[in-house]
């Protein structure tokens, strides 16, 4: 009962982030339609101006926290008025958009490996302390980012459930035609989509990163992963979003402790193909008519 309880304490503490993260990616997927790889670049950036203002600009954690959000959701807001919106504007298809979203992440990756390097960056050295409790145990970090991120992911979606405005962004996905014959910006609307997106991945890679290290190429593990939380709690529903977050941390800790990490990724993939096949829609998502779609 107690392996049963702690494998659970586990999801929670790699599902509230990841929580997050399906959030960054949905909000961008569900409202403008956009398979958001770019999500990848963003993460490890993230984490990467984090440890640049710690060790070369000997900034403190709690000063350098605050700016490296604000940076990351200046850089959302530059992905928007630099990539995605020429390309709505010329109507482009989502085909080419994802492309040139991939093409963001991997510029971004390169470079953050140019001038970092390939080696694991630790941005803390310092051992965290651990907290027992009938012989459940949680480290000080963990604990934070569980804390933490559920409460962004708890706050955001009463704000879109309650907020007029929140509600706007959220239902651009259903009807986005109807946003400028409402009269409604929906230029600034996009901007506000993105940076709100690029807020809710700098949160937990910030923690990530300073938890477990950073390295250039991780971007790629963490984007897929929120995507499959998405689409298996279903995209419709932003409370699902979560749920399928917890589902896939849990399924993870339960295949690290049965087999070893490398098989998180076959495991994880392999329960979307059947997620995908046998409820399309996602485990809570709701089945449209033909003419809705």
């Amino acid at each position: 009962m107690t392996l049963l309880l702690q494998l659970f304490i586990n999801g929670l503490v790699q599902g509230m982030p990841l929580a997050c993260l399906a959030v960054g990616f949905g909000l961008v997927y569900r409202s403008l339609r956009i398979f958001h790889l770019a999500m990848g670049a963003q993460f490890i950036l993230t984490g990467y101006i984090l440890y640049a203002l710690m060790n070369w600009f000997n900034m403190g954690l709690m000063s350098a926290i605050p700016l490296t959000i604000i940076l990351a959701v200046a850089f959302g807001a530059a992905i928007e008025k630099g990539v995605y919106l020429p390309f709505f504007n010329k109507k482009s298809s989502a085909g080419v958009t994802m492309i040139a979203s991939l093409g963001v992440m991997i510029i971004v990756e390169n470079v953050i490996a140019l001038i970092f390097g390939n080696n694991v960056k630790s941005i803390s050295t310092d051992l965290e302390p651990i907290y027992l409790w009938h012989g459940l145990k949680i480290t000080r970090i963990q604990l934070i980012q569980m804390l933490v991120c559920g409460a962004c992911f708890v706050g955001l979606g009463t704000l879109v459930q309650k907020n007029k405005w929140f509600k706007v962004i959220w239902a651009m996905g259903d009807q986005p035609k109807l946003v400028p014959v409402m009269g409604l910006p929906l230029t600034k609307i996009r901007l506000a989509i993105m940076c709100l997106s690029a807020f809710m991945v700098a949160v937990p890679s910030v923690l990530i990163g300073y938890d477990v290290g950073l390295e250039p190429h991780t971007g790629m593990n963490y984007l897929l992963t929120a995507s499959v939380a998405v689409f298996f709690g279903g995209l419709d529903k932003y409370w699902a979003w979560g749920f399928g977050a917890i589902c896939v941390a849990i399924m993870q800790s339960i295949v690290v402790w049965q087999f070893s990490g490398e098989w998180i990724s076959l495991v994880t993939f392999a329960t979307l193909v059947f997620v995908l096949l046998f409820k399309p829609n996602g485990i809570f998502g709701v089945r449209k008519r033909m003419e809705e779609e």
